[in-house]
Parts: C-alpha cells; sequence; structure tokens
C-alpha cells in the first residue's frame, strides 16, 4: 500500500457554533411516532470556521476535493487527518479507525468499508442527512438510484452519509471476433449459462499466436493459478450464495447452488473455452506497461469476452496506444451475468469511499458545506474525467466512454450478498487459507480425481475447521492485545 505523507495541524482552529437542532411532531410513516428535524444554521458572509476531514492522505484529498473547496469556501479552513497507519498489516482496522476518531475528533469522516460504515450508523455516531438535505434543497435525485439506495439499506432506510462514486463490473465483448466466427452478440442480463454457451461456441483448436478464448476474465493474472475455483466463487456470487453463514459461523458448501456453480465452472473449464490461469506467466517486478498489456488475452485481440470493472475501459484506452502492432480492440460491453431469479439485480456495484459527518462535531454546517461539495456537481465532472475507474454517483456524468455507452454499469439494482447485520466479523487469515484449499478441491475436479459431490463435502469439512482455528486465533489476539 502506498505511504502517504503524515497529517500536520494547519493552524489554530476556529470553533464555530454552528448547529441549532429543534423537534417538529410531524408522524412518521404510518402514523406512528415523532421524528426530530435537524437544521443547520447558515454560516455568515464573514464567518469562519475550521473542520477536520478524515481522509486518505493530505495530498489526495488537496487533489481531489480540498483546493478547489478552498477557493469556493476561503472561509473555511480544513484540516486533513491522515488514515494511512491504520491499513498497517497486524492491526485491527476498525479499532484503529475508532482510536483515530477519538483522538483527531474529526468532523468529516470517510468510511472506507460498507461494514464500517453500516456499524457506525447503527451506533448513531454519524448524523442523520434526510432533514438538512431537505432543508438546503440538495440533488440527490440526480444521484445513481442504486448508490442511494445501498447507503439507506445501511442506515435502515436514513441516509447517514454520501458517496461521489463507485465502481461497477460489465461483460467486456470483442464485436469483431463474434462477427468474424458468426457467434451471436452478448446481451444485457445473461445468465452464467448464456455466457459460458457463448465462450464454448469459440474454436479452442488454434495454437500459439492463432489461439483465441472464448472467455478470459480478471482471473486471467491470478498468480498462475488455475481458475476453476475462481469462476466457482464467480458464478455462486451472482447466484446469491456465499461460502460462509456469518450470523451462525458455519460454512455451507453442500448445497444445490454450490454444486451448480462448481458444476458450470469446471465443465468450462475442461471446455477449453476459458482461459485457464494456471499457463499464464505472473507479472513479475521490471515488467514494461507494455508486457503487461501484451499478457491481457481481451486487450490483444485473443479472447472474445472478460468480466473487468469499469477501470478496465483505461487499461483498453493505454493498451491502444500503448501496443503499436497490435489491433485495437473494437470493444462493447453488456451486463454482468445475473441470476434468472433476479433478473435485474447484481452484486457488481461497490462503494469504497462514503463521506458523512460526525454526529458530535461543534461544526456540522461547515462540514456539511464540505460533504456537499464532494458530493456535488463539480466534484463529479472532474470524477468523470480524472479518475479512471471510478463512476461517478451523478447519473449525467455517466453517459458514455469512448464513444459506449456506460448503461451496463449502472442499470441493475444492487444486492448486497453475505454482509448481514450485527454478525461477526470474519478473520481475514480465514479468506486466505480457505482460498487456497478451495482452489485445490476445484482443480481435483476439472483433473476428474474427484466428484463434485466430494469436493464440495471436503470444502465444507476442512472450511469448518479453517474458519475455527481462524476464530480461535483472533479471539487470542484479542485477549493479548487487552493484557
Amino acid at each position: 500500500m502506498k505511504r502517504w505523507s503524515k497529517w500536520v495541524p494547519a493552524g489554530l482552529a476556529l470553533s464555530l457554533a454552528a448547529t441549532m437542532t429543534g423537534c417538529s411532531s410531524d408522524k412518521l410513516a404510518g402514523g406512528e411516532g415523532v421524528k426530530s428535524s435537524v437544521t443547520l444554521k447558515e454560516l455568515g458572509k464573514d464567518e469562519k470556521a475550521s473542520i477536520k476531514v478524515l481522509f486518505f492522505d493530505k495530498n489526495y484529498f488537496s487533489q481531489m476535493y480540498g483546493t478547489l473547496f478552498s477557493a469556493k469556501f476561503p472561509n473555511i479552513d480544513v484540516q486533513v487527518v491522515s488514515m494511512q497507519n491504520i491499513f498497517d498489516p497486524g492491526k485491527d482496522t476498525k479499532k484503529e479507525y475508532q482510536k483515530l476518531v477519538d483522538e483527531e475528533k474529526p468532523d468529516v469522516l470517510l468510511l472506507p468499508t460498507p461494514e464500517l460504515f453500516e456499524q457506525w450508523a447503527a451506533d448513531g455516531k454519524l448524523l442523520q442527512l434526510d432533514d438538512v438535505i431537505r432543508q438546503d434543497k440538495f440533488d440527490v435525485e440526480s444521484m445513481m438510484p442504486t448508490v442511494i439506495e445501498q447507503i439507506k439499506s445501511m442506515g435502515d432506510g436514513k441516509l447517514y452519509g454520501l458517496a461521489p462514486s463507485f465502481f461497477s463490473k460489465a461483460l467486456f465483448y470483442n464485436r469483431d471476433l463474434f462477427e468474424k466466427h458468426g457467434v451471436p452478440l452478448p446481451k444485457n442480463q445473461m445468465t452464467w449459462e448464456d455466457v459460458l454457451d457463448l465462450a464454448k461456441r469459440f474454436p479452442t483448436n488454434g495454437q500459439g499466436e492463432q489461439r483465441i478464448y472464448g472467455m478470459a476474465s480478471y482471473y486471467q493474472f491470478n498468480d498462475g493459478k488455475p481458475v476453476g475455483y475462481e469462476y466457482m466463487r464467480g458464478i455462486g456470487s451472482t447466484l446469491g450464495l456465499s461460502v460462509l453463514d456469518r450470523e451462525k459461523g458455519t460454512v455451507t458448501l453442500q448445497s444445490d447452488g454450490w454444486k451448480k456453480a462448481l458444476t458450470l465452472a469446471v465443465d468450462a473449464v475442461k471446455s477449453g473455452a476459458i482461459y485457464n490461469a494456471k499457463d499464464s506467466k505472473p507479472i513479475e517486478p521490471g515488467m514494461t506497461m507494455e508486457d503487461i498489456f501484451k499478457q491481457d488475452l481481451f486487450a490483444t485481440g485473443k479472447a472474445a469476452m472478460s468480466i473487468e470493472g469499469s477501470y478496465y475501459i483505461e487499461t483498453l484506452l493505454r493498451a491502444k496506444d500503448s501496443l503499436k502492432d497490435v489491433k485495437p480492440v473494437n470493444w462493447d460491453i453488456v451486463t454482468v451475468p445475473v441470476d434468472p431469479r433476479n433478473p435485474e439485480a447484481s452484486d457488481s456495484v461497490s462503494i469504497s469511499k462514503f463521506f458523512a459527518v460526525h454526529v458530535d462535531s461543534p461544526n456540522q454546517r461547515a462540514a456539511w458545506e464540505l460533504l456537499k461539495y464532494i458530493n456535488g456537481e463539480e466534484v463529479a465532472k472532474a470524477v468523470s474525467s480524472s479518475s479512471p475507474g471510478e463512476l461517478s454517483s451523478r447519473t449525467a456524468y455517466i453517459k458514455e466512454r469512448d464513444g459506449r455507452s456506460l448503461e451496463p454499469f449502472t442499470m441493475l439494482k444492487l444486492v448486497r450478498n453475505g454482509y448481514p447485520k450485527g454478525a461477526e466479523p470474519v478473520p481475514a487469515s480465514f479468506y486466505s487459507a480457505f482460498d487456497q484449499m478451495g482452489q485445490a478441491e476445484v482443480q481435483a475436479v476439472v483433473e476428474s480425481k474427484k466428484s463434485v459431490d466430494e469436493a464440495l463435502k471436503t470444502m465444507q469439512e476442512k472450511g469448518q475447521d479453517i474458519y475455527s482455528k481462524a476464530k480461535r486465533e483472533q479471539k487470542n489476539t484479542e485477549q493479548k492485545g487487552q493484557g
């Protein structure tokens, strides 16, 4: 992880009593109860304020938001508190985050994960924004419904934060390869069966530079590991499956859903239609961008389809400039595969930057002005033109890129799989050990050394042992920390 420069106080903070809280007897939906109404006093024309914002890094903040905000609001002094040290290996990020907030008392918070944002909202640590949004007539109607719905779902229907951008995935396809081989073009809202059936219609008998694949996804750079397990996990996620019931703490793989996911993945690998990453060379230090692009099968026209994140458009544009001896890919996109039982939804949308106002901030009006700016039109325009991969939460700035419609990134509603509220956090060591074991079991099925049922049984039993061990180690670490 990049090491960011530490925050240095910019000067003495001027405290501003900017909050006025009143109550109204508006009835809640359903006719029961009373809701409180929060209003924030406007800043006076020459009134000064000083706020702290918790962010990844001071320079990054200035580049993205700070410089332009200060020009627009010269009376609001913004000091940045760096979060860099809370992500150090071996540290409990959630505890380090709380400790940093306790020490620095920032007014504006960046919460870097959905789980952290949801927990802080539930604990009453974040200012509810619904009333101040109405008070200032701040336009949230022009923001991505999927993003707003996700944020509301984490606050029991209320907005405790906003997100200026999000990431999404789509199925990229090479139009020329499809037309050359007479294969029907992909469509939005296909199932995994549909996508893999299309992949199998491409020839698998080519040699060397003439070899093409029906599909080569982001798994192709899987450090030389076989891809069957990753496809199984991807298919399972689309079907709403999770390897772990987080509420019960049990591994759940012996099911019809996982059997279907593993069967589809193994059949696809055996068909030769999808690129198997065990045949690839890992990315190594010293490689040039041209070297890396040459290994990208989709960017070099050797794969008909690839499921990639929104950042991949920039990759294709850079590859086009870097690979002078390779014909640029005539690409387009459709939605990621969907669950046939819920074809309007996907788990492919993710948010990694939730901004909120601390409920105990004495400078809530100034903090809210910064939050409005970060999530406003000016920043949306900048994000759409300068932040590859990030899609603006404002729909007006995600229409097209390089002449292609971006609608497949945004047309599906969001489902969040495997994140039940109040569930115990999963030790990080569980997933690394489970993935290693899972890869070996799935590869055994690919090589016909095990049946699908045998592999799932083993994965469930061994997975439960891995989870129990990880929880014991986590508990011991916590006890040592308290001692």
